[in-house]
């Protein structure tokens, strides 16, 4: 295995993607200069001793108050604040960022990658669902490449290679989440830790119960839009409960090219780091013969109708995609604050996107304002 000789930052350290991408450079040698975090002090401080960057972000300003002794016992630059990740990724021009921040928060940090890093490996989906046109018009006003982390957006950009000319459909697999196969009258009562029960991925609580509701494949659906310039009508989401394909591509001829692996988000954080080049990982093997089978189904969006409404979203276009990130962010949190039921986050999505005016997604201010007037709306429902 050649050793990598990559700078990295890591956006979102101490969460799922971040300490798994710490995983990755441990076991491929890459030297991180640059981690960011925001609150957890316990994993951040054991972090800065482990690895020892040469920048750290902290956007909790407590937090940070707390580490910097810490980090001037290290020899650690700390910025803390509302512009602490666009003040540290200037310094420290990492060739690689991972964004693993979660949620709208992850916008901004997108946007300083773009301009200070050489590469930037999206985890972040909410980036491209909210500020696609902008995402990308960065990238192409900075020369920087966007790889994506996320599984099945790794999966489809292997697939495609250089021919996306030649593809006809784009297949994104889904797991089903904690809750495929019930009916929509049985998710009335669901708990908290039901819905946290992914059959096969381990994961944060808000995408988990993003995973149980399909609004996170509704998500995944608009990326991979932005990403490979697709249209909706020509990207297809079937339920594989194995999580062995991460998705597929489906070629002018109507042969289809599949990516298949166990189900580890290391691989994809790794080959957003590699790539060109495809270094051996720790993921285990598949044995085919012990798997057996690989199943597939139709998604039932009677029972999850959130898959669909994100793709009414995209068809709309403008702002609504960001505003129905938004209300389901608002009501995801108050669904894990246990002060609504389920089935409320469909009722709360579903309203506010249905009622919000679809206007163009013409500059940053005009999305920032969007996605508080959708939050502003969705807490006004919650009486929150």
């Amino acid at each position: 295995m050649i050793e990598s000789s990559k700078t990295l930052a890591v956006l979102g350290s101490t969460g799922s993607i971040g300490r798994q991408t710490i995983d990755v450079a441990r076991y491929r040698k890459v030297k991180i200069n640059a981690i960011a975090f925001g609150s957890n002090y316990e994993i951040g401080r054991e972090q800065l001793n482990t690895i020892k960057p040469e920048y750290c972000a902290v956007s909790n300003v407590e937090t940070a108050k707390k580490l910097s002794d810490e980090a001037k016992r290290i020899g650690t630059e700390l910025f803390c604040g509302e512009n602490c990740i666009d003040e540290m990724l200037s310094k420290a021009q990492s060739d690689v960022c991972i964004n693993g921040i979660g949620g709208f928060d992850g916008l901004l940090p997108t946007l300083s990658a773009l301009k200070y890093c050489k590469r930037l490996g999206l985890a972040n989906k909410e980036s491209l669902v909210a500020a696609g046109d902008i995402v990308k018009s960065e990238a192409k006003k900075y020369g920087k490449e966007i790889i994506p982390v996320d599984s099945e957006h790794s999966a489809i950009f292997r697939c495609i290679g250089g021919n996306v000319n030649a593809v006809n459909k784009l297949i994104i697999t889904c797991s089903g989440g904690a809750f495929y196969e019930k009916k929509l009258a049985e998710l009335e009562k669901v708990t908290k830790d039901q819905a946290a029960a992914h059959p096969t991925w381990k994961m944060g609580e808000v995408i988990t119960v993003n995973c149980a509701t399909l609004m996170n494949k509704g998500l995944e659906v608009i990326e991979a839009a932005r990403l490979f310039d697709m249209p909706e009508e020509k990207i297809d989401v079937i339920i594989h409960r194995e999580s062995i394909i991460h998705s597929m591509v489906e070629y002018k001829d109507n042969t289809v090219m599949a990516q298949l692996s166990n189900p580890d988000m290391r691989l994809p954080i790794q080959y957003a780091i590699d790539y060109p080049d495809c270094e051996p990982s720790e993921t285990a093997h598949v044995n085919f013969a012990k798997l057996g089978k690989l199943t597939f189904a139709e998604p039932d969006t009677i029972a999850f109708p959130l898959l669909a409404l994100a793709r009414e979203a995209l068809r709309r276009g403008g702002v609504v995609p960001c505003a129905m990130n938004a209300a389901n962010e608002v009501a995801v949190g108050a669904f894990l604050d246990g002060k609504i039921g389920f089935t409320d986050i469909y009722k709360v999505v579903t309203y506010v996107t249905e009622h919000f005016e679809s206007a163009e997604a013409s500059s940053l201010g005009v999305i920032i304002n969007a996605d508080k007037e959708a939050r502003r709306r969705a807490k006004d429902i919650l009486k929150l």
